[in-house]
Order: C-alpha cells, then sequence, then structure tokens
C-alpha cells in the first residue's frame, strides 16, 4: 500500500454558536487535550465560529469549522466543510447544489436516526434517499445511536452506561452509503447537554468524553499544509474521495488501519488483534479473528464493501471501500 499521512478527526461538533454548551475556544481546548489533529465545528445553520477567526491552526489541531444544514421540516441533515457562506434556501437539493458549486463537500448526518419515546427525542432522518451531490455518509453517530429507542423505563441505564448503547454503525445508515459511495464517516454530535435543573444540572456527555470514543481517521497524500486554506482543501479532497475509517478509541488505538481493493482482493493491514467482518450489500463474504499485520482476502466481484473489526464483540474500526 502507498504511504498515506494519517491525521485522526473528530467530526460533528457543536458549540454555543448553536445548541451546544461550551464556546468555540473551550471545544478547542478539549480537543488539544484529546490529543486529536483536526476537529471539526458544525453549528446549526450559522458558520459563527468561521466568521470570528476559529478556522485553521490551533498548535497542532486543525480547526475545520463548517455548519449542519436542514431542510424546512428539520429533516435531511446535512454536514457541510469547505465554504465562507452558506446557502439561504431550505431545499436539500439546492442546498447541496450551492456547496458544491464553492467547492465544499456535503455529508448527510444521521440519515437512519430513530426517535426515543422521551420529550426532545425525536429523530432527523434523511428522506431524500439517493441525491446527487452527496459526498458521503455519517454511518456512526454516537448520539443517535445512544438516544434511539429511549424510554422512561431505560433512560436511567442508558445514562449510567452509555457506551453499552452505542455498540456499532447502524445498518441502514452503511446500506445507504452502499447505494451513494463517498466518504463513510463518523462523529459525536456532541453538544454536551446539560440534564437536570439549577444546581442539580450535570452534564451527562462532556466534549472530553465523547472526544476519546467515535473517530474518523483522515488518509492524506502529504503532510497537511501550515496554509489554513491549502489544508483545508486537502482535508475536503480526501473526505470526498473517501479516503477514511472510522474507530471507536474507547476498544483501542487504531492507528495504521488500512484497507483497500485492487486485483480482485482486499488488503487490511490490522494495528491489534481482532474480528474481521468484510461485508457487500449486507451479506458478510469473510469473517474470522486475525493477529496484527497485514491480511489478504480474494473477492470474486466488484464493487462496494464494508469492513468492520470487531472487538468484545462491539465495532472497533469501520471502513467503507469502493
Amino acid at each position: 500500500m502507498s504511504e498515506l499521512i494519517e491525521k485522526i478527526a473528530i467530526l460533528h461538533v457543536h458549540t454555543d454558536a448553536s445548541d451546544g454548551t461550551a464556546s468555540a475556544a473551550s471545544v478547542i481546548r478539549e480537543a488539544l487535550s484529546a490529543r486529536v489533529d483536526i476537529l471539526g465545528i458544525n453549528d446549526h445553520k450559522t458558520l459563527q465560529a468561521r466568521d470570528e477567526g476559529f478556522g485553521g491552526w490551533h498548535d497542532d489541531l486543525y480547526v475545520l469549522v463548517g455548519a449542519e444544514l436542514e431542510d424546512q421540516f428539520k429533516n435531511n441533515h446535512l454536514l457541510v466543510y469547505g465554504v465562507d457562506r452558506l446557502p439561504e434556501s431550505l431545499d436539500t437539493e439546492e442546498q447541496i447544489d450551492f456547496v458544491n458549486r464553492r467547492g465544499g463537500i456535503c455529508i448527510a448526518a444521521h440519515p437512519t436516526e430513530t426517535s426515543g419515546k422521551l420529550h426532545g427525542t425525536r429523530s432527523y432522518p434523511w428522506t431524500l434517499g439517493n441525491v446527487s451531490g452527496l459526498s458521503g455518509i455519517e454511518i456512526w453517530n454516537y448520539m443517535s445511536e445512544w438516544k434511539a429507542g429511549i424510554s422512561a423505563f431505560n433512560a436511567l441505564l442508558k445514562l449510567l452506561s452509555p457506551d453499552r448503547h452505542v455498540e456499532h454503525p447502524d445498518p441502514a445508515a452503511v446500506e445507504l452509503w452502499e447505494v451513494t459511495g463517498g466518504c463513510a464517516i463518523g462523529g459525536p454530535d456532541a453538544h454536551a447537554f446539560m440534564y437536570g435543573f439549577g444546581p442539580l444540572s450535570m452534564n451527562i456527555f462532556p466534549y472530553g468524553m465523547l472526544f476519546g470514543r467515535i473517530r474518523t481517521h483522515i488518509l492524506l497524500e502529504k503532510e497537511l499544509s501550515g496554509s489554513v486554506n491549502e489544508a483545508e482543501i486537502q482535508i475536503i479532497t480526501a473526505l470526498r474521495k473517501g479516503k477514511c475509517f472510522i474507530s471507536n478509541h474507547l476498544y483501542g488505538d487504531a492507528t495504521g488501519f488500512r484497507a483497500i481493493k485492487t486485483d480482485g482482493e482486499i488488503v487490511i493491514d490490522l494495528p491489534g488483534k481482532g474480528e474481521i467482518v468484510i461485508s457487500r450489500s449486507g451479506r458478510i463474504i469473510r469473517k474470522g479473528v486475525y493477529s496484527p499485520g497485514r491480511h489478504k482476502f480474494e473477492i470474486a466481484v466488484d464493487g462496494r464493501f464494508f469492513v468492520s473489526v470487531m472487538r468484545e464483540g462491539r465495532t472497533w474500526i469501520s471502513c467503507g471501500i469502493c
């Protein structure tokens, strides 16, 4: 495999410019403490963090400021990166066209999200199917997976043991990615919501905790430029080409994982022991526990494939291969 530069990104993060609970400066400090390389801010319908100058380099951290858009019914959410202004339209296809014409990218956010049975836990699903111009799908969203099916009967258990309820990417979102192609990303959808009343309020999902969970590893052809604009273009180009994979850092450092399809086989570099599962169209075609190292799997058909690496029955690494 060719040498690629791997950068660990926390994508889909909200600040108090929309419905997060911390300033952009505070969120950046949390990302620096988490020792990641890229922070993607996606406040709802605003580029405030970009306008205030938070985009770009902060020591060794690159802050990629975008936004999260929605349609007139608050569905069809888009993670948008690479633009300095947002469309006024509430039509999703017009939004995608606007962003693409300006060199940015649009990724469908939590497209198969399902609501819970508690007040304030409605879902915001993708309703348009395979729309031209999408650059990828957010297949793993920590908060969406956590809140799925929440009710008065299981809410306390979910709050006390949140990681037990975020075990895998959503299979329905993976199925949508197999149709659309592009990048398959994951993110925390971090807001650091406060629960309770007054002095009894507490932060159940702090930024620091979420930054240690779902991460997107972006693979670049060369080191990120010191130029703010050039570095942004590098990141966006890699995502548009699907040069990335997802890990749940809770189950180990996934740095060094690679998966490519070439000459009738899938080649996987595995950074640690795990159960590799290769699937296509929801059907498992290879499965087994493997030690660290390079592994090759013959494939008889072309198309898009999805690779998962499991640990303790939970997904450690996910990667879409086009």
